[in-house]
């Protein structure tokens, strides 16, 4: 339909004509709905008002302007982006993700914070599955398996936690750099890390953690988080970690 025509029935509305303007308000509200879905997939402000700005109609006086201000002229709220995701909680803020947050997660940065491990324990979650790396620095000497009482420190905070959340299974995970060793007790890095892994589970069903919540796995250097290539990086891929899973309701 052309400009000239819609105008022309605009301008017969009383003639007969007045149901045309209900129904062309009613188009553009559609449309208007359908690009507000179109830009929530984004969540960009900028692009929503971009987008909307650029569609043109035709309004009762045969002007063109844009949707947006044909919907200010009608006393209705251009911009309802905001809104609409918070009445369907897809708003990305912090109070969002904090309520998504597991307990557990919460009380293991507690711990980190008052228990002055920062330097010591970087701490992740996503989804359903939690990482806590511990650097290997404060829990073996170079070489060796057996437990600094820095280590020991920071396992019994843990303990008291997996205690508390029993419905979380743990994967303890040794990892090394790429430096070889090639001693009587350790051949590779594999028996290293493995044993390492082994140790610190043995630790936790001393403390009385179910043995059947644990698994031990050595993954020597080939899974390194940076590349090895420096004194510092080499430092950081020498850690063990934690990762805890809750257990699955049968």
């Amino acid at each position: 339909m052309s400009a000239y025509s819609l105008s022309e029935m605009f301008d017969n509305e009383s003639a007969g004509g007045a149901w045309v303007v209900t129904f062309a308000d009613m188009m553009t509200l559609i449309l208007v709905f359908f690009i507000l879905l179109y830009t929530l997939a984004s969540f960009e402000d900028d692009a929503y008002k971009s987008l909307v700005e650029s569609v043109q109609i035709i309004d009762g006086d045969g002007s063109q302007i844009s949707v947006i201000d044909f919907a200010a002229r009608k006393g209705r709220n251009p911009e309802p982006l905001k809104a609409i995701d918070d009445m369907l909680g897809m708003n990305p803020g912090n109070a969002v993700v904090e309520n998504l947050k597991p307990a557990i997660v919460s009380e293991m940065e507690s711990m980190i914070d008052n228990t002055d491990l920062a330097d010591s324990v970087d701490l992740a979650f996503n989804g359903d599955q939690i990482i806590l790396q511990i650097d290997g620095r404060f829990l073996f000497e170079s070489g060796r398996a057996d437990l600094k009482d820095r280590a020991r420190f920071i396992f019994a905070n843990l303990a008291q936690l997996f205690r508390q959340y029993a419905d979380y299974r743990i994967a303890i995970r040794g990892h090394t750099d790429d430096r070889a060793i090639d001693t009587a007790q350790f051949p590779s890095n594999w028996e290293l890390s493995a044993v390492r892994a082994t140790r610190v589970l043995r630790y936790f069903i001393e403390q009385g953690i179910d043995p059947e919540r644990m698994t031990a796995t050595g993954y020597a250097d080939y899974l390194p988080l940076v590349e090895n290539d420096s004194l510092e990086n080499r430092a950081r891929n020498r850690r063990v970690e934690f990762v805890l899973e809750k257990e699955k309701e049968s």
